[in-house]
């Protein structure tokens, strides 16, 4: 099966249940049937190819590591995203990458005509902006990274997450709601 195909289930369960007995063959299978789709989704949330590259790495490697406590092999390629997305994130903290907003305030601030006020008020704003974010639930922030500032859809931030749509504009809801009160000195 070529990378361009869509999987068929029934074939992507067999693969699964292969894995889960051991056939290092049938997981090397799915992740050449699932690398793009897992590059798309770590790229997203990353930004950066490379960084992609190893965030879907380390999503291969957890869900390899993982695969037995998987019980329904039919779902495992939102499962297997959902890793990959969790991967990204935690790189993407670890990092210390920063959200869009201080991404602006990075460019801002490494203009020629910044002010040393102005400096110490861009890297004010990303530490309260750092310090809302960690406010946030664990599920209210990462669909605020994937939908609210990654611009992934709301369709696959359900399925990276494995809930419904509309519990994803909840989460995003929330999130809006609770940063717009933490950052209200900034805004």
């Amino acid at each position: 099966m070529s990378n361009g195909q869509k999987a068929d289930i029934s074939d992507v369960e067999r693969l699964v249940e292969r894995s889960q007995a051991g056939d290092r063959g049938a997981f090397d299978e799915l992740v050449r049937m699932y690398q793009r789709r897992a590059m798309f989704v770590a790229l997203r949330v990353l930004g950066d190819a490379n960084e992609a590259s190893e965030a879907v790495q380390a999503g291969f490697f957890k869900a390899y590591v993982g695969i037995k406590k998987l019980r329904e092999p039919r779902r495992f390629e939102v499962w297997l995203l959902r890793i990959v997305a969790n991967a990204a994130i935690s790189q993407r903290r670890a990092a210390g990458r920063r959200t869009e907003i201080i991404k602006n305030a990075d460019c801002y601030e490494n203009k020629k005509a910044v002010s040393s006020t102005e400096k110490e008020n861009a890297e004010e704003l990303k530490e309260a902006v750092q310090w809302a974010m960690s406010k946030l639930s664990k599920r209210e922030a990462k669909a605020m990274a994937l939908f609210g500032l990654k611009d992934l859809s709301q369709k696959e931030v359900a399925r990276i997450m494995g809930c419904s749509v509309g519990v994803v504009k909840w989460y995003v809801f929330n999130a809006r709601k609770k940063l717009k009160v933490l950052l209200k000195d900034y805004l």
